[in-house]
C-alpha cells in the first residue's frame, strides 16, 4: 500500500487583471504557497481496470466529481488497461476552504500514477484540464502564479514559518465570489506587479486579496477573523483564494497560540508551516 500526503496551499496577495472574452476566464496573479497541512491517500493497486475511492468525510462524493477519479480518468489512457485502485481519502483539508485540497488530491494521484504510465502522459496539461489549482500542486513549493493560475514561476518570500488558519463554518460559492467582484470582459487587462516587488517580507501590505472587497462585507464574520488575527499579533493576514479560511503568519509561535485562543470561537483552527521543497521537488 502506499501512502501519500496531499498538502494543502495559501494564496498570498491575489488580484484579478481581467476576463478573458474569449472563455469568459479570469486572468489573475497569486503567489501560491504550500503548507504542511495535508489529506492522505492510502492506495492499493490491481490487476481490476478501475479505480474506486473511499472517503473519511461522508459529504464529499465520491463519484465522477470527485477531482482524484477526475484525475484518474485524466491519466487512464496512459496506463496499463487492466491497471486499477482502491483509493482511501483522509479528509483533513477542509472543503470550500479556498485551501486546495481537491486540487491536491487530483495531482497527488497524477504524480503517483505516472511512473506507470506505459506511454509518456503530459501531466501539466492533463492537471489544467481538472482544474487552475492542480498544475501548482504538481511541484508546490512557492511560486507566482498568473493567467488562470497555470504559470507558475518559482518565487522566493521568506517569512516566519509559523502559520494559524481559521476555518469558518460559512461555504462560500466560487462562481458567486468571482461575479461578485464584477470583473468586465476584456481584452485589456491590467498589469501584473507580483513579479516587480523586491523579494522581502516586508513588502508583504502590498499582497491583498482582492476578493475580500466582496466577501467580508457579505459574511463579516470573515473578516472578524482578520481583525483578530491582527490584533493579536500577526505580521500578516488574509483570506486564502475564494473560500472562507483566514490565515495569519506570525514572527512567534507564542503569539499565534494567543491568537489561536481568540480565534477558535469564530471556526476551526489549524496550525501549518510552509512547506520547503529542493529544487527536485522534494520535501
Amino acid at each position: 500500500m502506499a501512502k501519500l500526503k496531499s498538502y494543502a496551499k495559501i494564496n498570498i496577495g491575489l488580484r484579478i487583471l481581467g476576463r478573458r472574452p474569449a472563455d469568459a476566464y479570469h486572468l489573475l496573479e497569486s503567489i501560491l504557497v504550500e503548507i504542511s497541512l495535508h489529506d492522505k491517500l492510502n492506495i492499493d493497486l490491481n490487476n481490476k481496470g478501475v479505480c474506486k475511492i473511499k472517503c473519511s468525510d461522508l459529504s464529499i462524493p465520491i463519484n465522477e466529481e470527485n477531482t482524484i477519479i477526475k484525475a484518474w480518468n485524466r491519466i487512464k489512457p496512459y496506463l496499463p488497461p487492466d491497471l486499477g485502485a482502491d483509493i482511501y481519502l483522509e479528509k483533513i483539508i477542509p472543503s470550500g476552504s479556498g485551501m486546495g485540497g481537491g486540487s491536491s488530491n487530483a495531482a497527488a494521484i497524477l504524480k503517483y500514477l505516472d511512473p506507470y504510465c506505459i506511454e509518456k502522459a503530459p501531466l501539466s496539461q492533463l492537471a489544467l484540464s481538472i482544474g487552475a489549482d492542480v498544475p501548482f500542486f504538481l511541484n508546490g513549493g512557492t511560486m507566482l502564479a498568473n493567467g488562470i493560475g497555470e504559470i507558475l514561476t518559482p518565487y522566493s518570500l521568506d517569512f516566519p514559518p509559523n502559520i494559524l488558519l481559521v476555518k469558518a463554518p460559512e461555504s462560500i460559492s466560487t462562481p458567486w465570489a468571482y461575479k461578485a467582484l464584477k470583473i468586465p470582459l476584456t481584452v485589456e487587462i491590467k498589469k501584473a506587479i507580483f513579479a516587480g516587488f523586491p523579494v522581502a517580507w516586508q513588502n508583504r501590505a502590498l499582497f491583498e486579496n482582492e476578493f475580500e472587497k466582496v466577501i467580508y462585507p457579505a459574511y463579516p464574520q470573515i473578516g472578524k477573523i482578520k481583525e483578530v488575527l491582527l490584533k493579536s499579533g500577526a505580521d500578516y493576514a488574509s483570506l486564502s483564494g475564494s473560500g472562507s479560511t483566514v490565515f495569519g503568519i506570525f514572527d512567534n509561535r507564542a503569539a499565534l497560540k494567543i491568537a489561536e485562543a481568540r480565534c477558535s470561537e469564530f471556526g476551526i483552527c489549524y496550525t501549518a508551516e510552509p512547506v520547503r521543497r529542493s529544487p527536485s521537488g522534494v520535501v
